[in-house]
Formats: structure tokens, C-alpha cells, sequence
């Protein structure tokens, strides 16, 4: 058993505590409170002292919906947003009433705001779509203009395709995968026939977008025709063994003098249509 504290002693340990302490009596009256809890709410002790224990709460703390124990401090006018925990003393009985403990939470507060603020900077920040791996719509669009600006500039040929995944099917039919598994198998394969220039992503739910640098119209139907055909029969990624047949729509535009961004996507959009067109019958 350790030995008792010299009462003056205790007393001005408690009150040089860096931790808030406040007692209160059978009647749940303020008693007694330390200079750290006076500086938390920044009132003088004779102010606390014989007041209700619901009104320091209710007087000069806003309660935490997601959390009973942590208050904000709503008169402070010399720190920004301080927060605060409060902690239930166990039960004594050289105690009366009931002590309670306010630890000073402002900075965990501040890093769990930072800490959020980077995730959402990250979220929209990020250049990657979540189930696939390819570039999200965001990150796409933004590639798009210089490639647009580039032609504008060079009169370089560019071609954009928009893959629009209708339905899929298994050739077995026992198996039955998800449509986050067809459209992954879709995106893998578009990932490996494309070249080092070109860019592909996923920019909706069901829809890819491929920009193509130096590439005409002819050539992105040939594209086209073969991507078409070869999404007949995709394995799985998960599953190799089991293969889909995927049907889709194919919207397909090239770029022409006074186009910019916008007027090549619309082009690209509104030709969107289950038959390929023939790449015989499309001039250079």
C-alpha cells in the first residue's frame, strides 16, 4: 500500500495537474475544480464553484453526437475549437460525490480533421478507378484536352472510343459471375492491347473510354471490330477457367479541325451503337 500524500501536497498536485479535474458533491454541485479546468473553459474557479455540474455542460461545453464523452469548448475566445474528453473517476468512498477527469483532445481533433481532409483530397485527387485500375473519369478528361490541343496545333490525327458494356454471360452456364468480375476481365484485356500512347479508363459505371494519339478514324474502327469480337470469350481474372461473352456498344469519333474537347466526346457519344461500323467505308 502506498503511503498517503500530504493533503496541502496532493492539493497542489491536483491543481498543477495538466489534466481538468472537477468534484462534485451528493447534490452534483461543483465542489472544487483545478486552474487546468478553469483555463479550459476560461472562467475564474468562484465561477464554477457552487454552480450545477449540468451547467458547466450546458453553460460552456457542446456535446459530440458521435461521441458522449467529448465536448467542445464554446466560450473560448483565445484557442480555435478547443476539445475535450471527459473521463468518470472510480468510485470511493472517501468521496461523497463524484470526480470527474477532462483530458485537453484539441490536437487529435486537429489530426483527425487532417487526417480526413487528405483522404478526401486523395479520393478526388486520384487518378485510378477503385475496381479496375485504370484511369477514372477525372484523370481521362484531363489527359484528353492537351491530346486535343496537341492535334489542334499539329493537325495530328486522335480517335476516341467509347465502350458501353451491355450484357455478359458465361459459357458456362453453372457459373454465374457478378458484373464487377466481367467488367474487370473487360478492362484487363483493354489494358493489354493498348499501346504505350494510348490511354484507357473507365469514366462510368458499364462505360471505358479510349483516347487514341496518331490514330484515324479507319484505324480505330479496325480497333473496334477486334475488341468487339475478342470480348466474345474473356476468362475471368479470378477465375481462369471460366469464360464470358460480353456484348457492347461501341460509340466512335475522330478528331476535326474546331473540334475541342467537348464537340469530339459529343461526336463520339452520338455515334454509340451495338454494330461497328466498316472500316472500308470511312475515309482517311
Amino acid at each position: 500500500m502506498t503511503e498517503k500524500l500530504d493533503v496541502d501536497l496532493a492539493n497542489h498536485i491536483t491543481n498543477m495537474s495538466p489534466v481538468g479535474v472537477v468534484i462534485t458533491d451528493a447534490d452534483d454541485k461543483i465542489t472544487w475544480v483545478n486552474r487546468t479546468m478553469c483555463e479550459f473553459v476560461s472562467v475564474p474557479p468562484e465561477t464554477l464553484i457552487g454552480a450545477d455540474y449540468a451547467e458547466l455542460t450546458s453553460k460552456y461545453l457542446d456535446g459530440y453526437a458521435e461521441h458522449a464523452d467529448l465536448w467542445k469548448v464554446s466560450n473560448t475566445v483565445s484557442v480555435q475549437n478547443r476539445w475535450i474528453i471527459s473521463l468518470d473517476c472510480p468510485p470511493t468512498p472517501l468521496l461523497q460525490g463524484n470526480a470527474k477527469y477532462f483530458l485537453d483532445a484539441t490536437n487529435l481533433m486537429k489530426l483527425k480533421s487532417e487526417v480526413k481532409s487528405l483522404h478526401d483530397q486523395l479520393e478526388n485527387n486520384g487518378s485510378a478507378d477503385s475496381l479496375t485500375g485504370l484511369l477514372n473519369r477525372n484523370a481521362l478528361m484531363q489527359t484528353l484536352e492537351p491530346q486535343v490541343s496537341r492535334s489542334r496545333r499539329y493537325n495530328n490525327p486522335l480517335s476516341v472510343i467509347v465502350i458501353q458494356v451491355d450484357t455478359f454471360a458465361a459459357h458456362d452456364d453453372e457459373n454465374t459471375p457478378e458484373l464487377d468480375q466481367a467488367l474487370t476481365a473487360v478492362s484487363f484485356y483493354l489494358r493489354d492491347q493498348m499501346r504505350w500512347v494510348d490511354l484507357v479508363g473507365r469514366t462510368q459505371d458499364n462505360e471505358f473510354t479510349l483516347i487514341l494519339p496518331e490514330t484515324n478514324k479507319a484505324d480505330a474502327i479496325k480497333l473496334a471490330h477486334k475488341i468487339n469480337e475478342r470480348i466474345q470469350r474473356l476468362s475471368l481474372a479470378e477465375s481462369p477457367e471460366v469464360t464470358i461473352s460480353v456484348n457492347a456498344k461501341f460509340g466512335i469519333a475522330a478528331w476535326d479541325k474546331g473540334d475541342d474537347t467537348r464537340m469530339l466526346l459529343q461526336k463520339c457519344r452520338e455515334s454509340i451503337s451495338a454494330v461497328v461500323p466498316e472500316a472500308e467505308s470511312v475515309a482517311d
